[in-house]
């Protein structure tokens, strides 16, 4: 078993060698010094308030994994940014288990992006809405261009804007991923 490359960014030591401490005991994870972000699969960056971009721009300046971020600030209008800076997963500070954690970086290893509903949901624009609702009742690409009256290239385009924000693989995953946003 191959295992998930992981380094923890924190500006506080005490956080950080909590987060690293744990996942140290398990198997599938191994922990990578802070200055080794760039070999790093999953960087897990702990940070509130007005540092948050900061750190976030920060990391992704260094690495091109993907990031777990844990917060307990982190408001709708912020997460496309995040997003920007490759955050894949949010995991309140305050409700956060070893488990969920885990849990977490493995999903955003595999490539599966864990958002809250709430603000994942906050980020689709009603056209993404539309043309997912449309493609969860089985249309193809030309019908729902037709449907919204819009180019197939345009529907396309949007479904990939979709795609490549939320780290999906395919117009399935991403009709699967706002059914259980409940988006749709």
């Amino acid at each position: 078993m191959q295992r998930v490359r992981v380094a923890v960014h924190a500006k506080d030591a005490v956080t950080r060698w909590g987060i690293a401490g744990y996942l140290r005991l398990r198997p599938e994870i191994q922990v990578l010094a802070e200055h080794a972000l760039a070999q790093a699969d999953v960087v897990l960056v702990a940070a509130d308030g007005a540092r948050l971009t900061a750190e976030l721009q920060c990391v992704a300046q260094r690495t091109s994994a993907c990031v777990v971020l844990i917060t307990d600030h982190l408001r709708a209008h912020d997460l496309p940014r995040a997003i920007d800076h490759r955050v894949v997963a949010v995991l309140p500070r305050a409700g956060i288990t070893c488990e969920s954690l885990v849990s977490a970086v493995l999903a955003a290893h595999e490539g599966r992006a864990e958002l809250p509903a709430d603000l994942a949901l906050s980020c689709l624009a009603e056209r993404e809405l539309d043309m997912l609702r449309l493609f969860a009742e089985g249309w193809t690409t030309a019908e729902v261009a037709k449907k919204l009256s819009y180019s197939e290239r345009t529907v396309k385009s949007v479904v990939q804007n979709v795609l490549t924000r939320f780290q999906l693989r395919n117009r399935t995953h991403a009709v699967a991923f706002a059914i259980r946003a409940g988006a749709i």
